[in-house]
């Protein structure tokens, strides 16, 4: 599904834009839609508290205990995986995950099996077949004329690396996602991504852990709209290790997946 030398790529960049079509976005975006415009009491139901691993569940701008976005970013999210029952899901996503959700996961895992192939980073690919499941991050921007203030760095979406291995966007790409690149002096600058058709893949925290820095999580961000009155949303799709795994990393002996999570945030 991708070029021979796709994995040179992503470490000379940092990230990879493939040459495979993006999936259809449609029945997703209308389901978290559908979510979006429901009460507020009926969407607390589903906060991430009440799922208590990794990520899954709602968040919502303004939260001060959600652990997967800022208090003051400009966004609200809803997290579904593999690690939960469909039924523990709020029912507008109910068909998609006992429909789509496993063509997309297919479409996604082919992709990181051949990347990992062609990293050939030892012991690597046996730990993503054993243990890593999926989650999507469904993100919704309101109008940026709701807000009075910005999120951290004068953004849409503050500045951060993600807690995956690989972190795939299998519906495209649109406008005002950047990402954290290296300039002509070695200085850091923000590279704007051109909107796309394509699947975008970049590594994660998780990648940066086992390789020791070798490849770096990509930082990243979402710029302000230059239309006030525009939404946005953004569907990624994340390879995070199963509940209740225990595995080695190289360097780091044992480590369980519960741990991985408290040193990913311990970066912030």
């Amino acid at each position: 599904m991708i070029e021979r030398h796709s994995a040179d790529t992503l470490k000379s960049n940092g990230y990879l834009v493939t040459s495979c079509a993006a999936l259809d976005r449609s029945e997703l975006q209308e389901a978290f839609r559908s979510f979006v415009c429901r009460d507020r009491d009926y969407q607390l139901r589903f906060l991430q508290k009440h799922f208590g691993y990794a990520y899954d569940g709602y968040s919502y701008y303004g939260q001060s205990d959600s652990s997967h976005q800022a208090e003051d970013d400009l966004i609200s999210t809803f997290v579904l995986s593999e690690f939960f029952p469909v039924e523990r899901y709020p029912v507008e996503f109910q068909g998609f995950l006992k429909g789509r959700w496993t063509e997309v996961v297919q479409t996604v895992r082919s992709l990181e099996v051949e990347l990992l192939t062609q990293l050939k980073m030892p012991g690597l690919l046996d730990f993503y077949r054993n243990n890593a499941g999926h989650m999507v991050s469904n993100n919704y921007y309101p109008p940026v004329q709701q807000f009075t203030t910005t999120a951290a760095g004068n953004t849409r979406l503050s500045a951060h690396p993600d807690a995956s291995l690989f972190t795939v966007f299998p519906f495209g790409i649109d406008e005002e996602l950047q990402l954290e690149m290296a300039g002509e002096s070695g200085e850091s600058v923000w590279q704007s991504v051109d909107a796309s058709g394509s699947i975008l893949i970049y590594p994660g925290y998780l990648m940066e852990m086992w390789t020791h820095g070798a490849i770096k999580a990509m930082n990243h961000r979402v710029r302000l709209s230059n239309d006030r009155e525009a939404e946005r949303f953004s569907f990624s799709v994340f390879s995070l290790p199963y509940p209740l795994r225990e595995f080695e990393v190289p360097g780091r002996g044992r480590m369980t997946s519960e741990a991985y999570f408290d040193a990913y945030g311990a970066l912030f």
